[in-house]
């Protein structure tokens, strides 16, 4: 994959009012560092290489199982109550249909990379192939949920009602959850963005980060070895 194909991390922002979407952004830009990743390690000579390809698979789970999980929550608890105060927007409607529909089409493009790599006889272009249309896929999502569909949530939600929102994906999750997805979310941020994010959890977030789930996360190698 060329340079040219990859994710751009620094995509247009959108502003959401007083609704604070620090969280948000950063699980998006945490997905676009792992498509680069995916993109730029998960070639056919490293999967042949069992330490390689163990970082690899590692970070290909991770990346899987959070976008999985967001996904599920914006279909579960961001959509709908979003449709409810759309109700007489036609374009605001057709904004979330499209963003129903995008996850419907990203979804089975992960399946489709697992195959690729189990399948031996898999090219090294036809991974590239499969991957690069998840990148482009992906990408084009990202932008066009912060574009379009982000600014609507500071427009017609009260910080209350994102409250809701947030307290409602995190009473689906547990603790297991959190210790991968908290690490994974603020990996290779600088300090203060990281301080940042981490500061959009309940306190005793931030002392578990510290003390037990940063290590364990950065105890396995994720994309390289």
């Amino acid at each position: 994959m060329s340079s040219s194909n990859l994710p751009d991390s620094n995509a247009a922002r959108h502003g959401a009012g007083e609704i604070d979407l620090t969280a948000m952004m950063a699980a998006h830009d945490a997905f676009r560092r792992d498509l680069v990743s995916l993109a730029t390690t998960a070639s056919k000579s490293n999967l042949s290489d069992p330490v390689q390809q163990l970082a690899i698979f590692n970070g290909w789970g991770v990346f899987k199982r959070q976008l999985l999980q967001h996904h599920r929550s914006e279909d579960s608890f961001l959509w709908p109550p979003l449709r409810e105060k759309l109700r007489g927007s036609v374009s605001g409607m057709s904004t979330l249909d499209a963003m129903e529909a995008e996850h419907e089409l990203i979804d089975p493009l992960l399946a489709g990379v697992d195959a690729a790599f189990e399948k031996p006889e898999v090219t090294e272009a036809m991974l590239a192939d499969v991957i690069d249309e998840l990148v482009t896929k992906l990408t084009f999502h990202l932008g066009h949920e912060e574009k379009d569909t982000l600014p609507m949530i500071g427009e017609y939600m009260t910080q209350q009602e994102w409250a809701q929102v947030t307290n409602n994906i995190r009473a689906a999750g547990n603790v297991k959850d959190a210790v991968e997805m908290v690490p994974w979310i603020v990996d290779g941020l600088p300090p203060e963005r990281k301080a940042k994010v981490i500061g959009t959890y309940p306190p005793i977030v931030a002392q578990k980060f510290e003390a037990e789930w940063k290590p364990l996360y950065y105890s396995t190698p994720h994309w390289t070895a």
